[in-house]
């Protein structure tokens, strides 16, 4: 029985192997046509992209493929691929990082703009904010009188 199921594997693994990235680079036969497919760079980790991917093919039954790094590495990568795109959108990335790469980008404006918390929409809609992440100056009152920092500019000054 063991020979057996030991080639019942083996014929699997086979069948499935068929099934993996063709050493070409081209997408597999079994992918929907290009009017179906969907590249997305993103720097979050699955946890936070996985569930809003399944969700999108769920509803829309467009095939995404998801391309993972940090948001650094995904934006040289965008401006490097600028005469031939291969990522449609990029999901996640600092606002200084997104707005040093705006060249590389087109503008969108999305369905539930009016939505979004006054303020947070850049100006020319060259992105779309997905959370609002606060940033906390925290300082000692030892050696910084209270109130005396109260912004970036403050971190400047050599006092």
């Amino acid at each position: 029985m063991k020979p057996l199921r030991l080639a019942a594997l083996c014929a699997l693994l086979f069948l499935l192997s068929a099934c993996g990235a063709r050493p070409d680079g081209q997408t597999a036969a079994f992918a929907p046509d290009e009017t179906r497919r969907l590249t997305v760079y993103t720097s979050h980790k699955e946890e936070v992209y996985g569930p809003i991917v399944k969700e999108f093919e769920e509803r829309t039954g467009i095939w995404v493929q998801v391309v993972t790094g940090g948001s650094n590495e995904l934006l040289e990568r965008i401006a490097a691929e600028t005469e031939a795109p291969v990522c449609d959108v990029m999901f996640g990335g600092g606002v200084e990082s997104l707005l040093s790469y705006a060249g590389c980008f087109e503008p969108y404006t999305c369905s539930s703009v009016s939505s979004l918390k006054q303020g947070l929409r850049p100006e020319g809609d060259t992105w779309t904010p997905f959370s609002s992440l606060p940033v906390v100056l925290i300082y000692n009152t030892k050696l910084v009188s209270p109130g005396e920092v109260t912004g970036w500019a403050d971190l400047l000054d050599p006092a």
